[in-house]
């Protein structure tokens, strides 16, 4: 039944059950949060298909069903988010949502395109093995660039679905799209050596001419074994549990309330400001962080602005109120008198500031493509810092609290909107670690807004911070993430509180991925594939580009006397062969190498 069942896979409807499988695939694990299993089985799925049909004259047509099966399971997948966020209008959300992932689909074959034909150019066995996950990663880090909702499409699992989560502050997103597509290699290795089926029926007697592939095998069976360890060890870190700072000490914690204030909405009216202000007064009285949501109110003007923040003043008591309001603004700020746009931004506001001194900490700088991206203007200034003295609790004297003049404890505290926390870039720029992210935000859809939820918990733990997401979405997700906290407080309408505590004195140096970067980590993954993999890998691509020139092609025959480099040199001959197919009787070699 197993080699009728390779046959079937291989040979008979190769073409019919790869696309199935792809479209089912791709519909489980690309929804707006993908899911760490489903992707490294469509992975598996597409590599082996891939490998199979490179230097077949079917290829065509073969890229082409699967081009169509992931983008309609992709498309199925992210219909709801898209209908939901254009209007209704399910004709023209399906075919933009359609074309997002037909682009996403080219940037997948790109990258296993490059593997197929670079991969055995290295001349280690763990090279050729590791080059794929080094090459997915760097893909999704410079399609996140460009992309211009940053990571929401990209093929990378969410936080909750793998055990690799606790590499953020070190690696961040890069190694999680790493460890994706080693665990795709280990499988479809596994999953090649299947459908090869076994050589127990072919074996032939031994000549000394045989044993060069008997020991290539046997590295990269080492290879295999050494990936699959590492894979395993670095997943073991996830079964500590991480527990939160305590809220009831002052000796090596700061126990501080947070809020979001959602108000109720009656009969599908928007709240307005004294329904915002009514809550933050109820709010402020356990909390001292309250937050709005994105677009909480709206602004015709500056002195609108600061007049609602002048009656704010008077009823916060000892809180800081970010305020995540819209306003507009001239088009053109040399000229007035022309149109206006709006942008969004979030000021914070307390209680000792004076008339026109509010912090308006920051504005959305990414902007949701067609629903925004033509009536708002993007900013291009990007988070900063904000120090708030935060005093004792009721339950604790000063000169307990602090030994400082005001007898407070600083929170540096800094800021992002809603799409923002989708670029894992936002906030390379702070020089140092911020305690808490005020996060406003306003999604259209459950499955959206969960998405968004995961992409800001995950900003919070790539900078070794805490984040307060407020979504004032009808159902959107709204909580505390970062710290040991994953905790969504509340769907849609309903403000709430939270005491959280952050680490006392609190060290604000920043994580390692915030001081390396998306290119160190690149750096560090090429490292670990093999540094004098990657020199040969150069000098045997100049070697070859060198055999095309007449005035070196004298080199060229003295390099392929030596076996390994005629080895090399011919390379490409033998990766068309190495390609399966059934059809040539006696041939045994492998799938993926």
């Amino acid at each position: 039944m197993g080699d009728s069942l390779r046959s079937l896979i291989l040979t008979k409807k190769p073409i019919l059950i790869f696309g199935v499988s792809e479209f089912l695939l791709a519909f489980l694990s690309l929804g707006p949060a993908p899911t760490f299993v489903p992707l490294v089985l469509l992975l598996t799925t597409l590599r082996i298909h891939g490998f199979r049909t490179a230097c077949r004259s079917t290829r065509f047509l073969e890229l082409i069903c699967s081009l169509g099966a992931v983008t309609v399971g992709t498309s199925l997948a992210l219909n709801s988010a898209a209908t939901n966020a254009m209007s209704k209008n399910s004709t023209q959300s399906f075919a933009a949502v359609g074309v997002m992932s037909a682009m996403t689909y080219v940037c997948v074959i790109v990258a296993i395109y490059a593997d197929i034909r670079l991969h055995r150019r290295f001349q280690s066995t763990w090279a050729q093995l590791t080059f794929f996950p080094v090459v997915w990663a760097a893909t999704w880090a410079i399609v996140s660039h460009f992309s211009p909702v940053g990571r929401l499409f990209n093929w990378s699992p969410v936080s909750t679905s793998h055990p690799f989560g606790w590499m953020l502050p070190y690696t961040g997103p890069i190694g999680i799209d790493w460890a994706v597509a080693a665990c795709a290699v280990l499988s479809s290795e596994v999953a090649a050596a299947w459908l090869m089926g076994s050589d127990n029926d072919h074996k032939q007697p031994i000549h000394p001419d045989t044993l060069p592939g008997e020991a290539q095998s046997n590295k990269r069976s080492r290879s295999l074994l050494a990936l699959g360890i590492i894979l395993v060890t670095l997943a073991l870190p996830s079964l500590y549990v991480s527990l939160p700072t305590r809220t009831d000490t002052l000796f090596d914690a700061s126990p501080l309330g947070v809020a979001c204030a959602l108000p109720p909405v009656r009969h599908g009216h928007h709240p307005t400001p004294a329904d915002y202000i009514a809550e933050t007064r109820t709010l402020a009285s356990r909390a001292k962080v309250v937050l709005w949501p994105e677009s909480a109110v709206l602004f015709n003007s500056q002195e609108e602005r600061e007049a609602a923040f002048e009656v704010m003043r008077k009823d916060i008591q000892q809180s800081v109120i970010g305020v995540a309001f819209e306003e507009f603004v001239p088009q053109d700020p040399s000229n007035p008198g022309v149109s206006r746009m709006r942008r969004n931004g979030l000021a914070l506001v307390h209680r000792e500031q004076k008339k026109g001194e509010e912090i308006l900490q920051y504005y959305k700088r990414n902007l949701v493509p067609f629903t925004e991206s033509f009536s708002a203007i993007p900013s291009t200034e990007p988070p900063t810092m904000y120090t708030f003295e935060l005093g004792p609790p009721k339950w604790a004297t000063r000169t307990e609290w602090s030994s400082t003049t005001n007898h407070t404890r600083p929170i540096p505290i800094t800021s992002s909107i809603c799409l923002d926390f989708a670029f894992s870039s936002g906030f390379s720029s702070l020089d140092s670690r911020p305690a808490l992210i005020l996060a406003p935000a306003r999604t259209w859809d459950p499955t959206v807004g969960l998405a968004m939820w995961e992409q800001a918990k995950s900003r919070a733990e790539e900078i070794g911070s805490m984040v307060l997401w407020c979504d004032g979405g009808a159902t959107g997700v709204s909580g505390i993430g970062g710290g040991g906290i994953s905790e969504i407080m509340q769907v849609g309408s309903g403000s709430w509180s939270r005491m959280i505590g952050l680490q006392f004195p609190f060290d604000q140096r920043r994580t390692a991925y915030a001081v390396i970067g998306e290119l160190g980590v690149l750096v560090l993954l090429v490292a670990i594939m093999g540094g004098t993999s990657v020199a040969g890998f150069a000098i045997m691509g100049g070697t070859t580009v060198a055999g095309y020139l007449p005035a070196l092609s004298r080199s060229r025959s003295i390099l392929e006397a030596v076996p390994l480099l005629q080895r090399l040199l011919r390379g490409k001959r033998r990766d068309q062969e190495n390609l399966i197919d059934d059809t040539v009787p006696g041939e045994r070699q492998s799938l993926l190498h």
